[in-house]
C-alpha cells in the first residue's frame, strides 16, 4: 500500500459495502503524514474502541503529538473496527491497517495499546489477529512488532500479562521515548527479540511479565505537566465523535483521595498547569482546529486554584464569537455561581453535581468530605441563576452500605424540592447517574468484596419503589448495569488466572464489549467455570492487606499501611482532608522525592 490510489482500489470492495467507511479512510484534517521509510522508529498507537471514542482520547492525543515530533519517529493510529468491516477483511483475506499511512500492524517496529477499560480486552485480541499478529507473547518472533499497553488498567497487567509483551506504568510522556529511543539505538546489535524486551524492561516505569518479576515492583513514572508535551492541535474526525471540542489538560491528580477512586491515587501528587499556560493553549488549540467549544480536563476542574480567572480571561479574549467552554462535574463544595456563570453565560444547559452518596454517613465512608448543606446550597444557586437541568452522580454498593444510606439519597432529593417549593422555584429537571461499585486496585477500598448483582438490583427496586411518590416527578434515575459492573471487577482485581479467560472468550467470538449490547452474558460466567474460575466468587473475595495482592508488583509510591489506615478510618466514618489542604502523609511525594505542584 504505497500510496492512496492504491490502497482505495485495493480496499474499495471492503470500503463499499461497510457502515461508515468514513471511520476506515483516515487523511482527516490535522492529520500528520509523514515518510513511513524515511522513520527510523515506528509506533502505531491502538485504541480498542470504536473510532469516534478513541479519535477523541486525550492520552492518544498527547502520545500522537509527542512521537511525531521528534524527526526520526513516526507514530500513526489504529482503532477498533465494527464488526461488519471485520467480516470484510476476513472475506477479502486483508490485513488491519493503520489510518494514516495506510501501512499493515505488521510493518510496525510497536503497537502500543491504550488500556482505558477492561471490558476491552477481549478486542485486543481480535485486533491482533486481523493484524496477523500471534496473540500470546511467546510465539512472536523478531520479525513481530513488539507489543505495549499502558493506560488505567495497566496497574494490574496480569489479566492480559501473557499477550503483552510490555506495560508502560504510569505517565507516558517521558518512558514512551524512553523506550523508542533505546530500542533506536539497539536494535541493530543482532539481539534476539527477548534480549530485547530484557533491556527494555530494566527502563524505570517498565513492567515485562517476563524479567520484571525478578527485579521486585516496577515503580510508575511521574512527568510534569511540559508546554511543549501538550497537543495544540489533532485530528479532526470526519463524523462526529464523543467529544467534538479542543481538550486542555488543566490539572493532572486530585487530593481529595475518595477511597473508592482509583484515578485520585494512581496520578498523585497534583500538578496544576499555570495560569498563562492554560490560556496560551487554549487559543492555540481553538485556532489550530477551528472548535467552538474547549473542554479544560481535569479530574476535579473547579479545584484549579486559579479557575475563574482563566475562563475569565478566556471570556473576554473570545467575546463576540461562538465558542464556550465545558467543564467536567462540579465540586459542590467549590460551586461558584459566578463560575457558573463563566461557563455558560446566557445559555442555560445542564449543571452536574456528583455527592456520590446520599447520607452523610456514607459520604464520611467514602472521604467525600462534602456535606449535605452544601449539596442543597449548590443546586438552589444552580436553579435560581436560570440552571433547570441538574445531574447527580452517586454509587450503590459501597462498602459498609445500608439500607438507610440508600435512603438517604431519596431525602437528600426530597430536601431539594422541598427547598425549591419554599423559595417558589420551579422545579429542575433532575437525572441521577447511579453506578454500582467497583473495587480498584490501588485505593483503600480495593481490597472490598463487591455486591452481587442480585443483591444490587434488589436495592435497584428498592429505590425506584421510593421515588414512586408523586412530588419525585421530576427526577429521573439511570442505574448502570450491575453484570457489567460485575464483569468490570472481575477483571480489575484478576490474577494471571484470566488470561485463559479472556483467551477463551475472545475464541468464542467476544467483541467490543466496551459496549454493553455486545456482552453475552451467560457466556462469560460459562466460560469462567470452563476455566475453573467463579465469577461470584472472586468478585465477592475481601483480599486483605495484611497479604500480597495480585497488583503488589506495582509501585505507585503510596505506602501500603496508608492504604490499610484509610480503610480502617472508613470502617469508623472518619474522614482525612484533602491533599492541597495538608499532607495525608500517603508517602508519594517522599518515596518518590516528587512534590505537589499548585498554582498559587
Amino acid at each position: 500500500m504505497t500510496n492512496l490510489i492504491e490502497f482505495l482500489s485495493e480496499y474499495s470492495p471492503i470500503l463499499h459495502n461497510c457502515e461508515r467507511p468514513s471511520r476506515y479512510i483516515g487523511g482527516e484534517f490535522l492529520s500528520i503524514k509523514k515518510d513511513f521509510n524515511k522513520a527510523d522508529i515506528k509506533v502505531l498507537l491502538a485504541f480498542p474502541d470504536k473510532y469516534e471514542i478513541g479519535i477523541s482520547n486525550f492520552g492518544h492525543k498527547i502520545l500522537y503529538h509527542i512521537i511525531n515530533n521528534k524527526q526520526n519517529f513516526l507514530a500513526d493510529r489504529i482503532y477498533a473496527p465494527e464488526p461488519d468491516f471485520c467480516e470484510l477483511l476476513n472475506k477479502y483475506n486483508k490485513p488491519l491497517y493503520s489510518l494514516d499511512s495506510k501501512k499493515s500492524m505488521t510493518e510496525f517496529d510497536f503497537i502500543g495499546f491504550a488500556l482505558q477499560y477492561e471490558m476491552s480486552y477481549t478486542t485486543i485480541l481480535k485486533m491482533l489477529e486481523m493484524g496477523k499478529i500471534p496473540v500470546f507473547s511467546s510465539d512472536r518472533n523478531e520479525s513481530h512488532p513488539i507489543i505495549f499497553a499502558g493506560g488505567p488498567c495497566a496497574y494490574n497487567p496480569n489479566p492480559i500479562s501473557k499477550f503483552i509483551d510490555l506495560f508502560l506504568i504510569g505517565d507516558g510522556e517521558e518512558v514512551i521515548l524512553e523506550v523508542i529511543e533505546l530500542y533506536d539505538k539497539i536494535k541493530n546489535q543482532g539481539l534476539k527479540r527477548d534480549e530485547i524486551l530484557e533491556k527494555l524492561s530494566e527502563i524505570e516505569g517498565v513492567y515485562s511479565p517476563v524479567f520484571s518479576p525478578k527485579r521486585g515492583k516496577v515503580k510508575k513514572r511521574i512527568s510534569n505537566l511540559k508546554y511543549q508535551d501538550h497537543p495544540t492541535k489533532s485530528p479532526i474526525p470526519h463524523s462526529q465523535s464523543v467529544h467534538d471540542r479542543a481538550t486542555v489538560e488543566i490539572r493532572r491528580g486530585c487530593g481529595r483521595l475518595c477511597r473508592f477512586c482509583q484515578s485520585a491515587h494512581t496520578n498523585l501528587p497534583i500538578r496544576e498547569r499555570n495560569k498563562e499556560d492554560i490560556i496560551s493553549l487554549v487559543k492555540d488549540y481553538v485556532k489550530n482546529t477551528g472548535y467552538d467549544e474547549y473542554s479544560l480536563l481535569s479530574l476535579s476542574s473547579n479545584d484549579h486554584g486559579k479557575i475563574e480567572e482563566i475562563i475569565s480571561e478566556l471570556n473576554e479574549y473570545f467575546k463576540g464569537t461562538d465558542v464556550s467552554v465545558s467543564l467536567p462535574s462540579q465540586r459542590a463544595d467549590r460551586f461558584s455561581t459566578k463560575l457558573g456563570h463563566l461557563i455558560h453565560g446566557a445559555r442555560k444547559g445542564s449543571v452536574t453535581i456528583a455527592p456520590e452518596a446520599g447520607s452523610q454517613r456514607m459520604r464520611d465512608i467514602i472521604n467525600k468530605n462534602l456535606t449535605e448543606e452544601q449539596i442543597i446550597n449548590a443546586t438552589l444557586a444552580s436553579v435560581e441563576n436560570g440552571w433547570d437541568k441538574i445531574k447527580f452522580y452517586f454509587i450503590i454498593g459501597l462498602p459498609f452500605e445500608e439500607y438507610a444510606d440508600l435512603d438517604g439519597i431519596i431525602d437528600l432529593l426530597d430536601k431539594i424540592n422541598t427547598q425549591c417549593r419554599l423559595k417558589k422555584f420551579r422545579l429542575p429537571k433532575i437525572t441521577c447517574s447511579i453506578a454500582t461499585f467497583v473495587p480498584k486496585p490501588f485505593t483503600p477500598f480495593g481490597i472490598c468484596p463487591q455486591n452481587l448483582p442480585s443483591i444490587v438490583k434488589e436495592k435497584i427496586s428498592y429505590m425506584r419503589d421510593k421515588l414512586k411518590n408523586g412530588s419525585f416527578k421530576n427526577i429521573k434515575l439511570n442505574f448502570h448495569n450491575p453484570v457489567v459492573s460485575q464483569f468490570e471487577a472481575f477483571f480489575t482485581r484478576g490474577d494471571i488466572r484470566l488470561n485463559d479467560f479472556i483467551y477463551s472468550l475472545y475464541k468464542k467470538g467476544s467483541y467490543l464489549d466496551s459496549w454493553e449490547e455486545n456482552i453475552n452474558y451467560d457466556l462469560y460466567y460459562k466460560t469462567a467455570e470452563e476455566c475453573g474460575l467463579n465469577i461470584d466468587k472472586e468478585t465477592t473475595k475481601n483480599y486483605s492487606y495484611g497479604n500480597t495482592l495480585p497488583w503488589d508488583i506495582i509501585d505507585t509510591g503510596i505506602n501500603k499501611e496508608w492504604f490499610e489506615n484509610e480503610y480502617n478510618r472508613a470502617k469508623e466514618a472518619l474522614t482525612t482532608v484533602p491533599c492541597e489542604t495538608k499532607c495525608s502523609n500517603c508517602g508519594v511525594c517522599h518515596n518518590f522525592r516528587t512534590k505537589k505542584i499548585l498554582d498559587k
